[in-house]
């Protein structure tokens, strides 16, 4: 079991249940039946049918980056596929490049590259 991170530490960290996945600046999002994160050889299970995303240890996916707010976005499964909404972050949220609106779903889809802070969250 990873040892836990200080929060304002470099590293961002996936905390769940039973065990925590430390990731540094990228992961991967696997979307389908079982949603799962993915980080430097390691994979945890997304049990929930949302994640939060953003600072606060409150969340699922916990990144401890100063330019994310403390809850910064909310990802959703829904029937095999993944959504992203920003819930109004001070610096956004970037799908492909492209700044979301805040508050409005955008469905993932595999291949897109989610920039939250400088952390990079890949849909697969």
């Amino acid at each position: 079991m990873a040892r836990k991170k200080n929060m304002l530490s470099e590293d961002t960290h996936v905390s769940m249940p039973a065990e925590e996945l430390i990731i540094t600046k990228s992961a991967v999002i696997h979307c389908g039946t079982r949603p799962r994160l993915e980080a430097h050889g390691k994979s945890k299970e997304l049990t929930r049918k949302a994640v939060g995303v953003g600072r606060d240890k409150q969340n699922a996916i916990i990144i401890a980056d100063p330019k994310v707010s403390k809850f910064h976005a909310i990802i959703t499964f829904k029937r095999d596929a993944a959504y992203i909404k920003d819930t109004g972050s001070t610096n956004g949220t970037t799908v492909n490049g492209t700044a979301l609106t805040p508050n409005r779903e955008k469905k993932l889809a595999a291949g897109d590259v989610v920039v939250v802070g400088a952390t990079r969250l890949t849909i697969a």
